[in-house]
């Protein structure tokens, strides 16, 4: 959503992921963002330009590697904002 105007919200585009897991849980570091993805994992995505929702993913961690399907168990969260630049995934 592109909300410069909050009188005129518009669609600035979408993205979607390589498998059929749910995203959510999504956070914005610097140019990266880093979602939950249940039975995917950990997604990484290189913000390329968000005016068109323009993204790259450049990485992953499968904590459910059994299937990618879309369902509720797998990745619940992630946090990417420890100084030392760690990231951890909790799963269900």
């Amino acid at each position: 959503m592109k909300v410069t105007d909050l009188r005129n919200p518009a669609m600035a585009g979408a993205y979607f992921g390589p498998t059929a897991a749910i995203d959510h849980n999504l956070y914005n570091v610097g140019n990266f963002t880093f979602l939950a993805n249940y039975r995917a994992g950990l997604r990484v995505l290189r913000n390329d330009d968000l005016s068109i929702a323009s993204f790259t993913e450049i990485g992953y961690f499968d904590v459910y590697p059994g299937s990618d399907s879309n369902s509720f168990n797998g990745a619940w969260s992630v946090y990417p904002f420890f100084a030392s630049g760690n990231i951890i995934v909790s799963g269900i």
